[in-house]
């Protein structure tokens, strides 16, 4: 496949359509229509009563040649975001639930949209986010071309459980013809499929300076998977996350087929290779996450045999959505805009650690509260303790503003990862440390909050820093 030769919509895989099937095309997007006019978003109501008409709708409604799933415990919603502007930039119709529904009733809802009334598919390529925990219920009917997995690593108390047992939920759920594009620096996530599947592996190169022994809060693969002798490492990226080898019997990480270099200190390029093509590539996020996210939308480019010049151009081209990321500087002071996957260990310690990097003096407002927990939901605090704090520690940190129901037992947390209790402050409100918080004294702030209040909380922080910093400049 060449960048301009991505299959053509509409080669229906499933059954034909019946009455009962067109009528579930029918309501699901009358109802998606209604929402929007009524200004909701509606992205997974329409897909749950397009099931309710039609329970097998997920393995009949046409949708193009190319279907693309992306899944993993971090990244997968930047993922697909950046891989459907990836093929936007390319030219391709794309159907794909961007906004993050990603169990069934939102699949088959991003799905609806991309056919017409008739039920005819009007999109070259669809890109599905799909949550890890729902894949026995819908890889079996939606049948993708590729399966992309960013990662599994510890997830949710409240909804997972180790990420030994998502692996084996996901690989029972995938067909043998399907191709995966894997991370080869988690050996969890490495170990997908069986020997029928084509395995496709992206990776994150070594900087020199990492680790070669584990350490943190939360390590979940050290054990050979063959003869169960402890890995040696060598190097360690964080949680499982790097490339490890067995002395006793020779099981070593995969080689990755695609991978990004770490970034030049004084240029800040990386060099992007793909099997034996190199590109020179500048990223628009260098965390580590977001690394790993292109490294994944590149390696599926590659597979669909994008040529390598033209993925080096696109994804320099790709950032994720500003909700999830976003960095401006307004009357000299920086304002870094940063989420996180709350409640997850993991993914709040990538957030600590970009954090602790950030040149300059900083203030941290810290919101990764769940919304729930505000109405009608009891969060298991345990998670924090899954998360190292410890990152928040550094001294170019002048100051750390908690907001939220959970303020006082992440105050404690702070305070018991060596954060000076003196630069703790706590506030009820997820929102009013953006309205106090000291502007003359600091080069950035860092807004940090989780996917569930991204809006409630990240949009709001976001607008009363920018205002308040002009206001202080004129």
């Amino acid at each position: 496949m060449t960048e301009s030769t991505v299959p053509a919509s509409g080669k229906h895989q499933g059954p034909r359509y019946g009455l009962r099937a067109l009528a579930a095309v029918w309501i699901g997007k009358f109802a998606g229509a209604t929402l929007k006019v009524l200004g909701r978003e509606g992205t997974h109501v329409p897909g749950r009563i397009a099931l309710w008409v039609c329970p097998t709708i997920l393995a009949i409604v046409e949708r193009p040649n190319t279907v693309i799933v992306v899944t993993g415990t971090n990244g997968k919603t930047t993922t697909t975001n950046l891989l459907a502007d990836a093929f936007d930039a390319l030219g391709f119709r794309v159907s794909s639930n961007r906004s993050g529904s990603n169990l069934r009733e939102g699949i088959v809802t991003s799905l609806i949209d991309g056919v017409s009334i008739a039920g005819t598919c009007r999109s070259d390529v669809a890109v599905i986010e799909m949550d890890e925990r729902s894949a026995l219920l819908v890889l079996p009917q939606l049948s993708p071309n590729i399966v992309v997995c960013t990662n599994l690593t510890r997830d949710s108390i409240k909804r997972n459980a180790h990420p030994e047992y998502i692996a084996w939920i996901l690989s029972s759920a995938i067909s043998p013809s399907t191709t995966l594009v894997l991370n080869s620096d988690d050996l969890i996530t490495a170990s997908l499929g069986s020997v029928s599947n084509r395995r496709v592996f992206f990776g994150v190169g070594p900087s020199g300076d990492e680790a070669h022994e584990p350490r943190g809060a939360a390590v979940d693969a050290s054990i050979c998977p063959l003869c169960d002798e402890r890995l040696e490492w060598k190097f360690w990226r964080f949680n499982h996350i790097g490339s490890s080898r067995c002395p006793a019997c020779g099981f070593e990480s995969p080689d990755a087929d695609t991978h990004v270099s770490p970034a030049n200190p004084t240029t800040g390029l990386r060099t992007l290779t793909l099997n034996t093509d190199e590109v020179t590539i500048r990223l628009a996020n260098d965390s580590i996450v977001n690394v790993y996210n292109v490294a994944a939308v590149a390696a599926t480019l590659e597979l669909l045999e994008v040529a390598a010049h033209t993925i080096g151009k696109v994804v320099e081209s790709l950032a994720p959505p500003t909700s999830r990321f976003a960095d401006e500087t307004v009357a000299g002071v920086r304002i870094v805009r940063l989420l996180t996957k709350g409640l997850v260990g993991v993914a709040v310690s990538r957030a600590f650690e970009h954090v602790a990097s950030v040149p300059g003096v900083k203030i941290v407002l810290l919101a990764v509260d769940e919304t729930t927990d505000r109405f009608d939901g009891v969060e298991n605090t345990a998670w924090i303790y899954d998360a190292d704090y410890e990152f928040l520690a550094e001294p170019s940190i002048a100051a750390i503003y908690v907001g939220g129901v959970r303020r006082h037992d992440q105050a404690l947390r702070l305070a018991m990862a060596g954060v000076d209790p003196e630069r703790i402050f706590v506030v009820e409100s997820e929102t009013r440390a953006a309205e106090i918080v000291p502007l003359d004294t600091v080069d950035v702030l860092i807004n940090l909050h989780s996917n569930h209040n991204a809006g409630v909380t990240g949009d709001a922080v976001q607008r009363t820093l920018r205002t308040r910093l002009m206001e202080n400049a004129s």
